[in-house]
């Protein structure tokens, strides 16, 4: 996959600072479908306030991608696919979409950080990220409750 000229600086940046040689496999992602509600999530990344994601456990199965790990690290993009920070994986837990809390939307950090409010846009997005996929959404279904921290810089 070809990547911004800023993630492979930023992956070769972080790696110097540790000590270590930069894997030649970069991790990338921004989070969202669209690119201003990208930009957007990547700011609150960067700003410490959006620290965690939620994915479609089906989604990730379906596209044959694998679950994120603990001690996991990525850089996040905006929507352009430029670096902005990269986050370490600190949590991941699976859980059915019904039994989010408030807690974990909160600590997702979107929009006024209520569970009200991700339950909204979470439905949208998951609609939206099945219909292609021919999956079809249900409260019970199991989302990918990825919590991170970001480490650089």
């Amino acid at each position: 996959m070809t990547h911004a000229e800023s993630v492979t600086k930023m992956w070769q940046e972080y790696h110097k600072a540790l000590g270590v040689l930069a894997p030649d496999a970069i991790v990338a992602d921004s989070f969202s479908d669209n690119p201003q509600e990208a930009t957007e999530l990547s700011v609150l990344v960067d700003q410490g306030i959006k620290r965690a994601t939620a994915s479609a456990l089906w989604s990730i199965e379906k596209n044959s991608t694998e679950i994120p790990a603990v001690g996991g690290i990525f850089v996040v993009t905006d929507g352009k696919g430029e670096a902005v920070c990269i986050v370490k994986t600190t949590k991941v837990s699976i859980i059915p979409f019904n039994e989010i809390s408030e807690d974990n939307a909160f600590t997702e950090g979107e929009g006024d950080k209520s569970l009200k409010y991700w339950r909204r846009v979470h439905i949208e997005f998951y609609k939206r990220q099945f219909a292609p996929l021919a999956l079809t959404f249900e409260e019970s279904m199991p989302i990918v409750f990825e919590e991170f921290e970001k480490v650089f810089p």
